[in-house]
């Protein structure tokens, strides 16, 4: 238990400092190629390249096929997970375009609200007193962030706040999908492998549209 214990905290570490390095890279980017959408698209057929690399070395390493997916089962599982997923990225980034990092990051740390109530909707989670004591507190340190700051713009932190909001459904159905035995998207190579190329579909319209203005 402690070991497992130790080891979730690592991780969660981990997360955390990379996310935060990406947020300010992000943030830097956007003043030097001042289009979110596409930036984020760059990005996303970066990360495939370097997961199809990834599965191609395994198979030639291990001599042992990874999974892919039935077209049934992609549509009903993985599409929609690549769909939050994607617009969960995409807004955050668009956002920075109007609001600085400490707002952003505020505010995006609403996310976690939005992750218990579809975690409890969509019964992952069942709703606990010390989990809704959580919530309240987020949403009262919101509340005085973005009362206070001095570079507050409205459709930035609407952007980050429907951002928040798609973030919940995604980490809630992602975690539904890898938690799927018959699936076998356990592993993350596996489980970007098939988002990826439904995130790129679902941006590309919208990084023409916005980007192209």
């Amino acid at each position: 238990l402690l070991l497992t214990s130790i080891k979730t905290s690592g991780l969660v570490a981990f997360y955390y400092t990379f996310s935060a390095g990406l947020t300010f890279y992000n943030k830097w980017a956007l003043t030097e190629f001042p289009f979110p959408l596409s930036m984020t698209m760059i990005h996303i057929l970066s990360n495939f390249i370097v997961v199809w690399l990834c599965r191609k070395a395994y198979f030639l390493w291990y001599k042992e096929l990874r999974p892919v997916l039935t077209w049934k089962l992609y549509v009903e599982h993985v599409v929609p997970v690549a769909i939050f997923s994607v617009l969960d990225i995409g807004l955050s980034n668009w956002s920075l375009i109007f609001i600085s990092v400490s707002l952003y990051t505020m505010s995006k740390s609403s996310a976690l609200i939005f992750v218990f109530l579809f975690s409890v909707i969509l019964k992952l989670e069942k709703p606990r007193v010390v989990m809704v004591l959580v919530v309240l507190f987020i949403v009262a340190g919101l509340f005085m962030f973005t009362y206070h700051s001095t570079k507050f713009s409205v459709e930035g932190f609407l952007l980050v706040m429907i951002a928040s909001a798609i973030s919940g459904l995604r980490w809630t159905t992602a975690q539904l999908t890898l938690q799927r035995v018959d699936l076998k998207l356990s592993n993350p190579i596996d489980m970007l492998y098939h988002l990826l190329p439904v995130m790129a579909l679902t941006l590309l319209p919208l990084a023409l549209t916005i980007d192209g203005k």
